[in-house]
């Protein structure tokens, strides 16, 4: 497989990625299923079991449900607002890394960039969220699968644009436009 070939493969495996990563993090922030409540049962001195509350409860960004009363707002906008702009800088890496499939351009380096901005929006997003409630439930794991595969996304961006930069290079030498490589693409016994 020549250069150009691996090049393009690990910039589509990328896009694929954060956009995987971005379908998953919007299903999770347009769901409510942060948080699952069980009823809690505690004993007393006399040995009987109480019980605080019958109604199993669920909690999400903007609302706090339960089973036995109706829904109230809740909101957690800055887990929102910080997961939107994570999904957004993870959207654009992705549409980037869709622009270095056919040629690297001179953008390349601010994929890895964008991608890596948009991780970690999403995980202190996350992390904040978890300092509030427990995240046990579907939409909080949505996102948990999202940060993974925006992650995994990252290193092969990263890559591409490493191998762009070490073997792509060219120099003006008296006005004209010379292709030199730096590194070799072998390790000088054929493979």
């Amino acid at each position: 497989m020549t250069y150009e070939q691996l090049n393009r493969r690990l910039a589509i495996l990328a896009a694929t990625f954060a956009f995987l990563g971005v379908i998953l993090g919007v299903i999770a922030l347009s769901t409510n299923y942060w948080t699952f409540i069980i009823p809690i049962e505690f004993y007393n001195e006399t040995n009987v079991t109480n019980i605080q509350s019958n109604a199993y409860g669920w909690n999400g960004l903007f609302q706090a449900c339960r089973t036995d009363a109706s829904c109230i707002a809740q909101s957690s906008t800055s887990t929102f607002i910080v997961c939107f702009l994570g999904v957004s800088f993870l959207l654009t890496g992705g549409i980037f890394s869709v622009l270095d499939i056919p040629k690297a351009n001179e953008h390349r380096f601010i994929t890895p960039l964008l991608i890596f901005i948009g991780c970690i929006l999403m995980t202190a997003g996350l992390v904040y969220y978890a300092s509030l409630n427990f995240l046990n439930y579907h939409s909080s794991r949505t996102m948990i699968a999202a940060i993974v595969f925006a992650y995994t996304a990252l290193p092969i961006s990263a890559f591409v644009t490493g191998r762009t930069s070490a073997l792509g290079r060219t120099v003006l030498i008296n006005n004209e436009h010379h292709g030199i490589q730096k590194y070799s693409t072998t390790n000088g016994n054929g493979l």
